[in-house]
């Protein structure tokens, strides 16, 4: 990995050190190189860091400066959200707004802060906004109403995990053989988790 000071030098040559915050981000993003980011439809897991809680607290706060009060609470959510389990490495944020109808109001803004909205991850309950460029995906943005099966699911299995070892150790047997099965076909890795969610959610609402 390059050294900070000799990138900082390289940007300061270039003019454009501290002239833009996505470019600081983006800085920042560079150390981070072997912890977070991950090229689409690929799986690869990796050991779980703190900083993933860290990067997830950077982007909430720069989330809610953009947005302000459309924003009624984002949660760190996925893999990455659960100590000690591992993950693939793209940072999982849970967004509540009051209605999906106010989406089109602040869209232009997420994706002029480089945010892609990606309609095959979308739905009538929630909807999708990926970061990073394809070869580096490093953030998904999933947007829902507050109270929605959505927002009560994806709380209730995170929080299931987190106060759940041996979940957390089954599931992770789950993750490692799927992906050493579908390093390349990650819809397929992704269905292949759904009989195990579907059973911890079973658990976590009875």
């Amino acid at each position: 990995m390059v050294e900070r000071a000799a990138l900082e030098k390289q940007y300061a040559r270039k003019g454009i050190e501290g002239s833009n915050p996505s470019l600081s981000a983006n800085l920042k993003l560079k150390f981070m190189d072997d912890k977070i980011g991950l090229k689409r439809g690929t799986v690869i897991l990796k050991n779980h860091h703190q900083e993933w809680a860290e990067e997830f607290e950077s982007e909430k706060n720069f989330l809610k400066n953009l947005l302000g009060d459309v924003i009624i609470d984002i949660q760190h959510i996925g893999s990455t959200a659960v100590p000690e389990l591992i993950a693939k490495p793209i940072i999982d944020m849970l967004m509540a707004v009051k209605s999906l109808k106010d989406i089109s109001g602040f869209k232009s803004l997420l994706e002029n802060t480089g945010y892609q909205f990606r309609e095959n991850g979308s739905n009538d309950l929630k909807v999708l906004f990926v970061k990073g460029p394809e070869e580096r995906r490093t953030h998904y943005l999933h947007i829902t109403e507050l109270g929605s099966s959505v927002w009560h699911d994806d709380l209730a299995f995170r929080d299931y995990l987190r106060t759940h070892p041996a979940a957390v150790s089954e599931y992770q047997k789950i993750k490692e053989n799927l992906a050493s099965l579908y390093t390349d076909r990650r819809e397929e890795y992704t269905k292949g988790k759904n009989e195990f969610i579907n059973s911890i959610l079973d658990k976590a609402n009875n």
